[in-house]
């Protein structure tokens, strides 16, 4: 799908969490289960966890897909197992008003908005 819809973020878990938000009308998926092929990466993970999927079932590991060419760099940098270098991205946190600025949007959304 990522190369088919010519997205990055196009895994099969995120489009499957995407679609079930999409026809149940709701993020919050806590009585849905997953299958899957593989271990997911950590987007797909994160996607997981955030849905509040209950299960999660995969049949083989991460190495089986990194075998095959899928770059699992994050994961291993998570991990601890190697080290995180990825060429040409700078990852910095604003500071000054820009920063006073984000952080001001979550604190009065708080009140406001719930996700779950």
């Amino acid at each position: 799908m990522v190369l088919e819809y010519t997205d990055p973020t196009a895994h099969a878990e995120v489009t499957a969490i995407r679609e079930a938000c999409k026809k149940l009308g709701r993020i919050e998926l806590s009585d849905c289960e997953m299958y899957a092929s593989c271990e997911p990466c950590p987007m797909c993970f994160g996607a997981i966890h955030l849905s509040r999927i209950k299960r999660l079932v995969y049949g083989a590991q991460a190495e089986a897909a990194i075998a095959i060419g899928f770059d699992d760099f994050i994961a291993d940098a998570i991990r601890g197992t190697s080290h995180y270098q990825k060429p040409n991205l700078e990852i910095k946190r604003a500071d000054g008003n820009v920063a006073a600025i984000a952080e001001k949007v979550f604190k009065d959304t708080q009140a406001k908005f719930q996700m779950y």
